[in-house]
This record gives structure tokens, C-alpha cells and sequence, in this order.
């Protein structure tokens, strides 16, 4: 049983890495947006929603510098091949000994293979939840050494997919690694030079907006660059997103509310996929103008800047230029359950502005729940609610524990000290207080 157990593991890993639905949300079976293709072999992977930010977040969102590529983990530290695994394929690929184990049991899925890569006697490197290995030696990178292309799948409804693609050349190196995602890619040479590139495409908006088959995703290129690997290119082949902005332009003028199941009965999903296309194609300003003339909801400012932080969080955009900065230097978070008993959210609100003014920007309570997270006001395992149910008026903002049954404190979404007031969590004593400034990053402005 014990090869069971770690396919367990790394199912969930790999689950856990992939962009999940709200808690209360079943979780669609529709099938994954289809993923640029020709007469290519498809390869299923790309980034998904990345990494959450660090508990102090800058005024801009920095991109991380493209990574140098390096060896891969030593083999001291792999995980050995589990008992009931058997060798299906093997291959000698350059200097290196390529291998797949597959799990024999009767039940066992079609992902369950590890495929190997040994070099002078020794296991250099393992993926786990295998689908594809490709032995052919093919040069993917034009470097003139062979390359291996791995694909992965974890086993969800339709995520999540990655790719790993390792340069066999004298020191075994990883030239990618995709973050598990919905989306799939292909390897093609797009601009005739030779060397692949990887088109895919960045479901960073699945399920922030409406069900998984309706969320907005946008194409993207991953470049080869010799000595740094695959990084994200998407502006340098601006003219594969001609067809793309052609039909989301039609779907955008033809937007209706919640056609496409939005959580909050807007056109979010309708208007994005052209927003999208520009801003990835390196044009912001063109994205901002879409916003304008096709979102005329009253959060259009605080989507666009949700927008621009979940980019430059992803490894799939490249910032070409400074885009448009149409929000308050700051916002105050206000609880809205005095408005009326179905106000159960938390609104945006500018200097001097009626907290219950239709034109206030407005976000529910999980929204701020993901926020507080990464700043570390709240634990991953740590829950908000609204007591007392349906209340309007002394209403608080309680922390509870994964099942809602233990109150572990509050927070504070502090108003009376005036403009922009402050957010902190009271459990016995107060923790740091923060604001937040229009572009959605947060400061500290008490210890």
C-alpha cells in the first residue's frame, strides 16, 4: 500500500498548488478552455495562479527576475521508487539512461508513473504523475544538446497539467517547469529561429470572478534564453493575439450581466478575456480603454488593479509599459451590513465618500479573508464570518477556526480615527495596523 500512499501525497501537493474554487462553490466538470494548437503535439502545462506575496507588500508589484537554470535536486534527497513499480519504457538518450516506472496494480491510473533520468549510475532526477515522456533526443532549445519533455497530470476534473523540459547536455539541467495550471501548451517555433517556444496560456483569473468554464484566461509565449531557460515573452509575438482580440472584441460589445455566471452580477468574464489579450500583447493602455468603454460598473478602478497585481504576480507577463493609475492613492474598508441585511460585504471607499452610495466598490468577506492571509493577520487554516448572522448594526468580523466552531478573535476594520483608517486583528491584544493604497498593496502603519 505504500505506493499508494505517495501517489496520495503528491496528488494533494499538486492539487494544492492549482487555483481552487471558493469553498462554497462546486467545483465545474466543464471541460479546460482548448489550448493553442496547429498540427502540434499538445503538452499540458503552464503557470497558474502564483505564489502568494510576502506579508509586506511594495507600493509596485516586482517581478521576480527570470531564474538561472541550475542542476536539478541531488540524488541523495529523490524520493525512491515505490514497491510495485515496474520499468514500462526505457531509453538511452545522449550520455543519460532515461526510464518510466509504472504502478502494476490492477487500480492503479494512468498517471501513475515516474519517469527517471540516470547519468554515470546514478538517478540524477524523478518526476512523479507522468503522462508523457518524450525520449526522441529532440533539440528543443537549439543549443545543440538533446532534451527530454516530460509531461504531468495530477488527476483533477481538468487540472492540473505541467510540463518539464530537461537539457541532457554535459550537466544535466531543467530548462522548464510549469507551474501545475488548467491550461495546456504546445512547443513550436514561432518566429523561425529554430529554438521552440512554449505557447500556452494564464488562467491566473479561474474562479475569482465566475465558474471555472467561463473564467477569462489569456494566451502566452515562454521564450528560450540561454543560460536562464524558458521565461515569459508574450509581447515579442504581439500578432498571435490579432483572432483572439477580434473575437473578444464581439464578446465584450455583446456583454450582458452575469451572463457567465459572475458571483456578483456584472460583465467581468465577458470584458476580461479582451483586457487581456491587450495587456498580455504588451499594450496597457489599450486594456484600461477596454475597461472604459465596455465595465461601466462602479469597482471598474479596483478591477483593473486586481488585474494588474494577479499579472505581475504571474511568471507569464512581461510589463512593456507603465499602465494607466486610475484610483485613490488609498482606500478605507468599511463593513456594509448597516446598508441593509443583504450588505454583507466590504466596501472600498474613498475620502469622504457615503459608505452606502451605490458607486462604492464593494468585495465580500472572502475577498478580505484571502487578503489577510498573506499578510499574516490570519492563518490558512483561520476562517472570517460576520456575527451575529444577518446583523445590522454592532456587527464584527470574527475569526474562527476551519469548521466555524471556535471564535479565535476579530478584525478591525477601523474607521473612526478618519481617512483611510486601518485593518488589524484583535484577540487580546492588537496586531499590526495596515491601509490599503489604491493599486491593492498593503502598509504598515503601526507595530
Amino acid at each position: 500500500m505504500r505506493h499508494l500512499g505517495y501517489l496520495l501525497i503528491t496528488v494533494i501537493v499538486l492539487a494544492l498548488a492549482c487555483n481552487l474554487p471558493r469553498p462554497t462553490e462546486e467545483m465545474p466538470t466543464a471541460a479546460p478552455p482548448t489550448a493553442p494548437s496547429a498540427h502540434e503535439t499538445v503538452l499540458p502545462a503552464t503557470v497558474a495562479a502564483e505564489t502568494a506575496p510576502p506579508a509586506t507588500l511594495p507600493a509596485e508589484a516586482t517581478l521576480a527576475p527570470t531564474p538561472t537554470v541550475a542542476p536539478p535536486t541531488p540524488s541523495a534527497t529523490l524520493v525512491p521508487i515505490p514497491p510495485g513499480y515496474a520499468v514500462e519504457q526505457e531509453a538511452t538518450v545522449g550520455t543519460y539512461r532515461i526510464r518510466v516506472w509504472r504502478n502494476t496494480a490492477a487500480d492503479s491510473l494512468p498517471f501513475d508513473a515516474i519517469a527517471e533520468i540516470e547519468g554515470d549510475g546514478s538517478a540524477l532526477a524523478r518526476v512523479a504523475l507522468v503522462t508523457n515522456v518524450d525520449v526522441s533526443g529532440r533539440d528543443v532549445t537549439g543549443d545543440g544538446h538533446p532534451d527530454l519533455v516530460i509531461e504531468t497530470y495530477s488527476g483533477g476534473a481538468h487540472c492540473c497539467w505541467s510540463t518539464i523540459i530537461y537539457d541532457l547536455g554535459p550537466t544535466l539541467t531543467e530548462v522548464l517547469r510549469s507551474r501545475p495550471s488548467n491550461c495546456g501548451g504546445v512547443l513550436r517555433d514561432l518566429d523561425g529561429d529554430g529554438v521552440l517556444e512554449f505557447e500556452t496560456c494564464d488562467d491566473v483569473f479561474a474562479y475569482v470572478y465566475c465558474p471555472y468554464a467561463m473564467s477569462p484566461s489569456v494566451r502566452a509565449v515562454l521564450r528560450y534564453q540561454p543560460g536562464q531557460g524558458y521565461g515569459p515573452a508574450s509581447p515579442q509575438f504581439a500578432a498571435l493575439y490579432v483572432q483572439d482580440i477580434a473575437e473578444h472584441t464581439a464578446l465584450a460589445q455583446a456583454a450582458q450581466p452575469e451572463e457567465m455566471g459572475e458571483w456578483d452580477g456584472t460583465t467581468k468574464c465577458s470584458v476580461l478575456p479582451l483586457v487581456l489579450d491587450y495587456l498580455y500583447s504588451g499594450q496597457p493602455g489599450l486594456a484600461w480603454d477596454t475597461l472604459v468603454q465596455y465595465y461601466a460598473y462602479p469597482d471598474r478602478a479596483l478591477l483593473w488593479a486586481e488585474v494588474l497585481r494577479a499579472a505581475a504576480w504571474s511568471s507569464l507577463y512581461v510589463p512593456t509599459a507603465p499602465p494607466p493609475a486610475p484610483w485613490p492613492e488609498h482606500y478605507m474598508l468599511q463593513l456594509l451590513t448597516s446598508c441593509g441585511p443583504n450588505e454583507q460585504f466590504i466596501g472600498f471607499l474613498s475620502a469622504g465618500q457615503d459608505p452606502c452610495a451605490p458607486e462604492v466598490p464593494r468585495r465580500d468577506l472572502f475577498w478580505l479573508q484571502q487578503e489577510l492571509q498573506w499578510l499574516g493577520l490570519i492563518q490558512h487554516d483561520e476562517s472570517l464570518e460576520i456575527a451575529p448572522a444577518g446583523c445590522t448594526s454592532d456587527c464584527r468580523i470574527d475569526v474562527t477556526d476551519s469548521a466555524a466552531t471556535v471564535r479565535l478573535g476579530s478584525i478591525r476594520l477601523e474607521t473612526v480615527s478618519g481617512f483611510p483608517g486601518a485593518v488589524f486583528r484583535t484577540n487580546g491584544q492588537e496586531s499590526a495596523h495596515w491601509r490599503l493604497r489604491g493599486d491593492l498593496s498593503w502598509e504598515q502603519i503601526a507595530p
